[in-house]
Parts: structure tokens; C-alpha cells; sequence
């Protein structure tokens, strides 16, 4: 079973999936007021009011970083709002070597290598060691595509670090944890943390760069970097090779096993 878990927490990479390095909350010195902070507040409104992609078909790298290791696995994804996924791991020649779908609720898992199914709950432990707890299930897409909900960032409070950077604070429905954002120049996420409330001990990061153009006002992130205490590694996707950002039919996140594989109900056991 610790094999499979291993390759799994591969696939759930690209699922949002994802401890490692620990990062750190940035060094700020003061909240914003007057005509700053109204400036502040409407940048943020324009960054969450754009309107944006909601599939995207791509080739990936994978990359997994832990214990002095480092790896990197060529992929395909395919995902659309708000939680919907299709991974491929392949081999050097392109055939998959796994193959992840998952929907907000479920998620199945072929090894070809060993035919062997898994399917499961999307809210297993299991899946949860890869995807915290602290993101919703059906959040995945707006990590994947570099966006945030709005609802998270009402009433966000706006600071300048010391080197004049701002970063917009704003709750959770658990009350437990912060959201943290910092926009680019132009506009675009750049780094997106979740931070315990109480400690400020930073939970997971995302760094979002190298920004491709798209059929919508969102540009997409060519590289997202994640991170933080609830991961068990530091993970990268790069995409290298993007496809389309059109719509995609909903049967292609299902996947059906062959007759000849065993297939297992994943449970909280496992």
C-alpha cells in the first residue's frame, strides 16, 4: 500500500492536491488607509471580478521535491470548474502509465502497470493528505488556474511590507485559517497562502509565474509552486504545452476499468 500511496501523491499534484519547505508569512509594518488603501481595495476588485477560463487541456511537468530528491514526471491534464480533473502520468513514449479522474466527489485510479483500480471518496484521509482539508474540494480549479473566490476575500485587509509590497488578507468559512494573496504588477496572483489564524504559521503556498495568454481576461500561470507544512513534499507543475481553454464534456473526467483489473474501494482504513 506504500507504494501506491507514493504514486498517488504524484497524480494528486496536478489535482491540487499537495510537509515541505516551511514558508514564511512576509515581513509587514503597516495596514494601508486613505487614498492608498481605496486604490488597494479596487485592484482587488478587479482582480476577482475578471472574467475567466474555466477548462483547460494541457501537456504538464510534474516536479516532487523532498529528503534531498527530486523527480519529474511528464503528464497530460485535463480540468474544468469547479473540480474536475483527468491526470495522465506517461512514460518516456507517451503511453499512460496512471490515469486520475476525479469530480467533487469521487475520484478513480488506474495503474496500468499492475492493473490495478482504486476508487474512493474525494474526502477520504487518504486523499486529504494531498489535498488539506482547508481547501474545498471544489475550490480545485481556482487554485489550479491562479484565482480565488470572492467570498474569501470580502472585507480583506490590506498591508505594505517593508519593501512596499501589498498583500490583501481575508477569512475562511472555518474561521481557523487566513487567506493571503500578493498581485503583480499586472495585476495577477503571484502568491496565494493560507495561514493558521492564531499562529500565523503558514499552512500551504502557492507561487503562481511565467503567465500565458488565454481566450478570456485571466491570463493562465505557466508554473505554480506549492508548498507549506500541511504537504509532504514541495511540488511544481509546469505547463508546457497548453492545448485549449475551450469547454470539456463532462464524460471525459469518468473513467472505466478494464474487465481484467482488480479494483479496490478505497476507505478511511487504507
Amino acid at each position: 500500500m506504500k507504494a501506491v500511496r507514493s504514486e498517488f501523491a504524484c497524480i494528486c499534484l496536478a489535482a491540487l492536491l499537495l510537509g515541505g519547505c516551511a514558508a514564511r508569512l512576509p515581513q509587514q509594518t503597516s495596514q494601508l488607509s486613505g487614498a492608498e488603501l481605496k486604490q488597494a481595495e479596487e485592484r482587488l476588485s478587479r482582480f476577482l471580478s475578471r472574467s475567466c477560463v474555466e477548462a483547460v487541456d494541457s501537456d504538464v511537468r510534474l516536479t516532487w521535491r523532498a529528503y534531498a530528491q527530486q523527480e519529474t514526471y511528464p503528464a497530460s491534464v485535463q480540468a474544468a470548474a469547479p473540480a474536475l480533473l483527468r491526470l495522465s502520468l506517461n512514460d518516456p513514449l507517451g503511453r499512460p502509465l496512471f490515469l486520475l479522474a476525479a469530480d467533487e466527489k469521487r475520484f478513480t485510479l488506474a495503474d496500468n502497470q499492475k492493473s490495478q483500480g482504486y476508487t474512493g471518496s474525494t474526502e477520504l484521509r487518504f486523499v486529504r493528505r494531498f489535498l488539506p482539508t482547508f481547501i474545498p474540494v471544489n475550490d480545485l480549479f481556482f487554485w489550479l488556474s491562479a484565482r480565488v473566490r470572492p467570498e474569501r476575500m470580502q472585507a480583506a485587509a490590506v498591508r505594505v511590507d517593508r519593501d512596499g509590497g501589498f498583500w490583501w488578507h481575508g477569512g475562511s468559512p472555518d474561521g481557523k485559517t487566513v487567506h493571503i494573496l500578493a498581485l503583480d504588477a499586472k495585476n495577477r496572483l503571484s502568491r496565494h497562502l493560507i495561514a493558521d489564524k492564531q499562529t500565523d504559521e503558514i499552512l500551504f503556498e502557492a507561487r503562481y509565474s511565467d503567465y500565458l495568454a488565454t481566450t478570456s481576461d485571466c491570463a493562465w500561470p505557466g508554473r505554480i509552486e506549492l508548498s507549506g507544512k500541511s504537504l509532504e513534499a514541495d511540488y511544481a507543475i509546469e505547463f508546457s504545452e497548453i492545448f485549449s481553454f475551450a469547454p470539456i464534456d463532462r464524460q471525459r473526467f469518468q473513467i472505466t476499468l478494464p474487465p481484467h483489473f482488480t479494483v479496490k474501494e478505497m476507505s478511511d482504513k487504507d
